[in-house]
């Protein structure tokens, strides 16, 4: 059958290593999912080296939704830079990462 998931099949979803992001309900910030919980830090977010990981943050992605705390959550593929902190594949991630692209002197953006 079409809907069928054959035996050994890859799942589809981004490739690991992965790192959770979201915006906040309130503030509309950028958030990262850490292993307590979100933080606008994303130095701090966890990083999801497999598939169990990826697993519970995409699960914890789903409760924060639930709670109303946070929007749109989804897997961000990274690289680790020399510190072993996660930096995002693609540019539309990198720029979430480091904030809005306007007055890039203030909040996170400066600190890159």
């Amino acid at each position: 059958m079409a809907g069928d998931v054959k035996a050994g099949a890859k799942a589809k979803g981004p490739k690991l290593p992965v790192i959770m992001t979201a915006n906040d309900l309130l503030e509309g910030e950028v958030v990262f999912l850490t292993e307590d919980g979100w933080s606008l830090d994303p130095k701090a977010a966890l990083i999801a080296d497999d598939v169990e990981t990826a697993a519970w943050m995409e699960a914890e992605g789903r409760r924060g939704f639930a709670e109303n705390r946070i929007v749109d959550p989804y897997l961000v593929e990274v690289t680790r830079d020399d510190n072993g902190l996660p930096v995002a594949n693609h540019f539309r991630e990198a720029i979430r990462q480091k904030g809005p692209t306007m007055l890039t002197q203030y909040g996170k953006q400066a600190e890159f």
